[in-house]
């Protein structure tokens, strides 16, 4: 049995890459790989310097108690949302992996 081709459809023209931001035109953009060392990075950092801050109250400096309050809120929540990508990024491998060919 022999399918018909659609001769009403016009042909798609592909579409353009929009340029990041930052990123020069010849630049290829950062992979996912990168993106996510980057975060863990940001993570890492924010992590350090609420655990600078807390030593420096603990130890009589001159931080205020509510520096240390928003640095360490600020480091829970990105580490909240990095356990967040992780998860998804597990569950679309997973979903790939269970694909049948």
């Amino acid at each position: 049995m022999a399918i018909p081709a659609i001769a009403s459809a016009l042909p798609v023209a592909p579409a353009l890459p929009t340029p990041i931001s930052g990123l020069e035109a010849g630049t290829p953009a950062p992979g996912f790989g990168e993106a996510l060392g980057r975060g863990l990075q940001q993570v890492s950092a924010l992590e350090h310097t609420a655990d600078a801050l807390v030593e420096d109250v603990a130890s009589g400096g001159s931080t205020r108690i509510h520096e240390v309050m928003a640095a360490t809120s600020q480091a829970g929540l990105a580490v909240d949302m990095l356990v967040q990508v992780r998860d998804r990024a597990l569950e679309a491998y997973q979903e790939v992996m269970r694909i049948q060919v």
